[in-house]
């Protein structure tokens, strides 16, 4: 047999799809569509084949549509009414509702099983559960690409913190009154610092200390600070353990912002330079299974204007199961009414061991198989996955309300007074503010800090980072600092991080469990649930 195209049409005789699988135009193909229309409206009854001078229509109606292959006349007609039973069952398990707009949502994975069971005009040795499952592995060329962008992605990232820290270094040298020449030879000394500065060779130090005699007054003063500051290293360096470099130092701490409180400075002597695991994510642990646990797991991705508004929002989520009890592994889930399965804004999709017609007619999460039971050696595994793109200002996706102001200080030249508030719609903890600013110069206004805010880290590669902890569901809060920054701008984008963990919970978008059953005595099962949501990048532009 040779199959020349398959096509979906309209009983009115209007193509919705089509697929050619040898050199046919698609002006071709639209006549041979409306030559079949014209045959199968001169008939008084539902035929299985037609057939003009040219080829034969093999054709099944299915509600308001033809799904019509098209061959050449010296076609096996016995192939072909099996190859059309395999395209009908194809498109059957993408369709529900039978509706023009289904279909047309629904196009690319239609036409992709045409591929998979037709090749050259020629019907593939393929059941209908084979199609699915090539159509469901993943392409290793797709993983690949995507690898390659975002090491891209990172790659600008770096470049942009490496931009601004040159720029940052050279405000500060610029403050110090080195120019020209000058400007050049303390980058020499700054890039060299390690390997020169803390040498002991006298030939060294002669060398050093003979050009900087000569050098302009600013030069020499900035040398004179990397004097001490190597004289610093080596006082920490000698220091007893239990000892302080403020007692190396005669009792004198470091100085932070020259308007911040004394109790202010102490704040950010310790954590200058923290580890990430220190202003990052705390480290996960497993929770605790009692035999079945649903673990709803969701990232969000948001863009927020400095005015509160949402410029952009994404929310992906898995429903993840565990079971570390054999007994309970003969299992199916059944989904809270409230779950609209059917609702393509939310891009719901099964494992491919799930059975996905149970799943879209009944909210039934269970194995293709009913004999075979889920794993049961306590490991998490992902059996239905979503995905939910918010339209612009629109704060349904959005569990961490965030605005910002900023104006420039008005008794501190080359200072910025940033105020952050937030409001939270479910239970967070762990909720960060990072200022993209290396700067030492930044203190809280403890006058605005209802939220008992407190600096955590100043990092070169990071920023600042500001920890303001929990906040219960519905509360809000405000934090207040001042920082030095040469422009407004180069205090954004201001990342936002934030932990939700609640035990119990449903997920963000309202995905549920009504009952998990056992599939051999239709007994219910007792299982915990739990929800967790965490920003992928969230951030105040």
């Amino acid at each position: 047999m040779v199959v020349l195209a398959a096509s979906i049409t309209t009983r009115q005789g209007k193509p919705l799809l089509s697929r050619q699988f040898r050199e046919l135009t698609k002006e071709r193909t639209m006549e041979l569509l409306s030559n079949f229309q014209g045959l199968v409206s001169n008939i008084s009854s539902d035929h299985t084949f037609l057939e003009d001078e040219h080829v034969r229509y093999v054709y099944r109606p299915f509600d308001n549509y033809y799904i019509i292959l098209i061959t050449n006349r010296q076609s096996n007609i016995i192939q072909d009414l099996s190859t059309l039973n395999l395209f009908s069952s194809t498109v059957n398990s993408y369709l529900t509702s039978y509706d023009e707009l289904e279909i047309f949502e629904n196009s690319f994975e239609i036409l992709s099983s045409f591929d998979e069971i037709v090749t050259m005009g020629y019907k593939e040795n393929l059941s209908i559960s084979q199609v699915e499952t090539y159509l469901a592995m993943e392409s290793h060329e797709e993983r690949i690409q995507e690898i390659i962008e975002r090491n891209k992605e990172i790659e600008a990232n770096e470049e942009r913190k490496r931009r601004a820290k040159e720029i940052s270094r050279r405000e500060q040298e610029r403050k110090m009154g080195i120019y020209g020449s000058d400007f050049d030879t303390a980058n020499l000394v700054a890039n060299g610092q390690n390997r020169f500065m803390a040498s002991n060779d006298p030939n060294v130090t002669n060398a050093l200390n003979s050009y900087y005699s000569h050098a302009s007054p600013a030069a020499q003063q900035s040398y004179s600070k990397q004097q001490q500051q190597g004289t610093i290293q080596d006082l920490e360096h000698d220091a007893p353990s239990g000892g302080s470099l403020s007692a190396a130092r005669g009792g004198r701490g470091m100085k932070l912002g020259g308007q911040a409180s004394h109790t202010q400075q102490r704040k950010l002597m310790t954590p200058s330079r923290p580890s990430r695991s220190t202003a990052g994510e705390p480290e996960e642990t497993k929770p605790h299974n009692n035999g079945i646990l649903i673990t709803f797991k969701e990232t969000i991705n948001a863009e927020i204007t400095r005015d509160g508004v949402v410029s952009s929002s994404e929310l992906k989520g898995v429903m993840e199961l565990r079971i570390n009890n054999p007994e309970l592994a003969q299992a199916q889930i059944k989904l809270a009414d409230s779950v609209a399965v059917k609702d393509h804004s939310y891009q719901f999709k099964t494992h491919p061991n799930i059975d996905k017609n149970a799943f879209t007619s009944s909210k039934v999460i269970g194995l293709r198989d009913s004999k075979k039971s889920f794993p049961s050696n306590d490991n998490s595994i992902g059996v239905l996955r979503w995905r939910k793109v918010g339209a612009p200002d629109d704060k349904a996706l959005i569990p961490l309300d965030v605005s910002t102001w900023v104006s420039p200080s008005s008794d501190n030249d080359g200072m910025f007074e940033v105020t952050i508030e937030y409001e939270s719609k479910k239970d967070m903890e762990d909720i960060l503010f990072k200022i993209p600013v290396y700067t030492e110069n930044v203190s809280i206004n403890e006058d605005m800090n209802d939220s008992n805010a407190e600096i955590i880290g100043i990092d070169d590669e990071e920023g600042i980072t500001i920890k303001v902890g929990s906040c219960a569901a519905g509360n809000s809060g405000v934090v207040s600092l001042l920082v030095e920054a040469e422009f407004e701008d180069a205090l954004f984008p201001l990342a936002v991080g934030f932990t939700h963990n609640a035990p119990g919970a449903d997920s963000m978008v309202g995905v549920d469990i009504d009952t998990i059953v056992s599939t051999e005595t239709d007994e219910e099962l007792p299982f915990d649930k739990l929800s967790v949501v965490k920003p992928e990048q969230y951030v105040v532009v």
